[in-house]
C-alpha cells in the first residue's frame, strides 16, 4: 500500500530544474557526522553539521527529492498541525514549550532563507498562507490560533467573513492569515538543496539504501549493499520510509498516504477571482482542503483514499468534484491532467520525535502534515546536536526514548481508513454560510 512510484515523473519533477543523481556508495568510508535519509529533515540535519565545522556523508536510499519531501503538495507553513502555542508550552512546560514555539513560529521563514542564502528556484511564493473556518466551532479555534500566535509575537492577521471569502474565492466564515508562510515546488527545492549541500562540502550517495547498522568502536558502522560509513554520531532521518535498520523504530510512526492533483494552468480572470494574491490555504475541515498555484497558474490541490483501486482516475475526480464545489467561478468541475502520490508519517499526538536510539545513534522528525517548514528548522537543530553543538537540553523537544504506537497495526489502518468517517463529521457539522 505505502510503496511509491518514485520513477514515473510528476507535476513538480516536471517543472523543475534537472539534476543528476549522485553515485552509489563504494567501498568503506569514515565521516564525524553519517545522515540516512535524504528528505528535507536528513538534508536539514547535514547542512546543520557541516555549519557545525564537522565532516559530514548523506545515505539516500532512492534519489533525492523521491520521497516525502519532494512529493508533498508544497505549503510551507509556520503553525502547529493540530494544537495552540499554550497547548504544546502546556505539554512541554514553559522552557521547552516556549522554545518550540518560536522555532514553528519561525519555520518558513528559515526554509525561505535556505533558498535565498543557497539562491535556490524553487518557484517559491512567500504571500502568506490562509487557515479559513467553515463553521462556528472551527471559527472559534481559528480565533484561538491568531491570538495565541499574535499574543506570541507571531506576524498573522483575522480576516473577517468579507475578506476571507474573498482573498479565498470561496465561502468561509472567516480565518486567519501567516504572513511569513507560502508554498513551493518541493521537489525543486530538494534538487537545490542537495546541490547546495554539495557546494558545501556535504558528500551525497544516491541509490544506497541502508540494510543494517552495527556497533563498533567509537561509533557505528552502516552498511549498504557497496560498502559501509563509519561514524561516531549517525542521524536516522528515515521518517516514513523507515524500515527495520534499527528495532522497533517503525512501530513508532504511521506510515500515511495521500494524492496530489493539478488542474491546467488557470485563464488570469480566473485568477483574479481564486486565491487572489497567490496565498497558500488550507482549511479546517476533518477532511481537509487546500490550495495554491504552481509557478504556471495550474491548482494544486490533493486528498487520500480510503482504498486505492484505480487511484489516479478516482483521484482526478475526487479533486475535479471538490474544486468544482468551492469555487463557483469555475462554473462546473475543471479538468484535473495531474495526478501523483506520496506517504509522509503521522503520530497519534501529532507532535515531532527525537530519539536518542542509543549513544552517538540519533532519530528525528514525524510531523504530521507540516513537514515542508518545520523540517528544515528542526532538521538544522538536530544536525547540529549531532555535531555536539546542541546538548539535549538545549533542543526544542524533549529527546525521548522510543514511543511505540500501541497497536501498531491497527493504529496504521485505522490512520489511513478513516476518511468516510472525517467526512461524514464534516457533513455533520454543516456547509459555511
Amino acid at each position: 500500500m505505502f510503496e511509491v512510484d518514485w520513477k514515473t515523473p510528476h507535476l513538480w519533477r516536471k517543472t523543475a530544474n534537472r539534476r543528476p543523481a549522485a553515485p552509489a556508495l563504494q567501498g568503506d568510508l569514515k565521516t564525524d557526522v553519517l545522515v540516512v535519509g535524504g528528505g528535507f529533515t536528513g538534508m536539514a540535519a547535514a547542512l546543520g553539521a557541516r555549519d557545525s565545522g564537522v565532516n559530514v556523508i548523506l545515505l539516500e536510499s532512492n534519489e533525492i527529492g523521491s520521497a516525502a519531501s519532494g512529493r508533498n503538495n508544497g505549503l510551507v507553513i509556520s503553525h502547529h498541525s493540530k494544537a495552540s502555542p499554550a497547548e504544546f508550552e502546556a505539554v512541554y512546560g514553559k522552557t521547552i514549550g516556549e522554545r518550540y514555539n518560536r522555532m514553528v513560529a519561525d519555520a518558513a521563514g528559515v526554509a525561505f532563507g535556505l533558498m535565498q542564502r543557497f539562491n535556490i528556484d524553487a518557484h517559491q511564493v512567500q504571500e502568506g498562507w490562509i487557515q479559513p473556518a467553515h463553521t462556528e466551532a472551527t471559527l472559534a479555534r481559528a480565533r484561538q490560533f491568531h491570538e495565541e500566535w499574535k499574543a506570541f509575537g507571531a506576524n498573522v492577521s483575522w480576516l473577517d467573513r468579507a475578506e476571507a471569502t474573498a482573498r479565498i474565492g470561496s465561502p468561509y466564515l472567516g480565518g486567519w492569515m501567516v504572513h511569513n508562510s507560502g508554498h513551493i515546488n518541493p521537489f525543486a527545492m530538494t534538487i537545490g538543496l542537495a546541490g547546495a549541500l554539495e557546494r558545501e562540502g556535504v558528500t551525497i550517495f544516491e541509490n544506497a539504501p541502508a540494510s543494517r547498522i552495527e556497533k563498533v568502536e567509537g561509533g557505528w558502522r552502516v552498511f549498504t549493499a557497496t560498502g559501509s560509513v563509519t561514524a561516531p554520531e549517525v542521524v536516522l532521518a528515515t521518517n516514513a520510509l523507515t524500515g527495520n535498520l534499527w528495532p522497533g523504530l517503525k512501530k513508532t510512526l504511521m506510515p500515511f498516504k495521500v494524492f496530489q492533483a493539478a488542474t491546467n494552468p488557470l485563464p488570469e480572470d480566473l485568477r483574479t477571482k481564486i486565491l487572489v494574491g497567490n496565498p497558500a490555504v488550507s482549511d479546517m475541515r476533518n477532511d481537509i482542503r487546500y490550495f495554491h498555484y504552481d509557478v504556471d497558474g495550474r491548482l494544486v490541490s490533493g486528498g487520500t483514499h480510503t482504498f486505492w483501486f484505480d487511484e489516479a482516475d478516482r483521484g482526478r475526480a475526487k479533486v475535479s468534484s471538490m474544486l468544482g464545489k468551492a469555487f463557483r467561478a469555475f462554473g462546473g468541475e475543471p479538468a484535473i491532467v495531474e495526478y501523483w502520490h506520496g506517504t509522509f508519517a503521522v503520530v497519534p499526538d501529532r507532535r515531532p520525535r527525537l530519539y536518542r536510539l542509543a549513544p552517538g545513534l540519533v532519530f528525528g522528525g514525524v510531523y504530521s502534515g507540516r513537514g515542508v517548514a518545520l523540517a528544515m528548522s528542526l532538521g538544522q537543530e538536530i544536525g547540529r546536536w549531532a555535531a555536539g553543538r546542541r546538548g539535549d537540553e538545549q533542543m526544542p523537544l524533549p529527546v525521548t526514548n522510543m514511543k511505540p504506537v500501541p497497536f501498531h497495526s491497527i493504529a496504521v489502518q485505522v490512520a489511513n481508513r478513516m476518511h468516510p468517517w472525517n467526512r461524514f463529521r464534516d457533513r455533520r457539522s454543516g456547509p459555511a454560510s
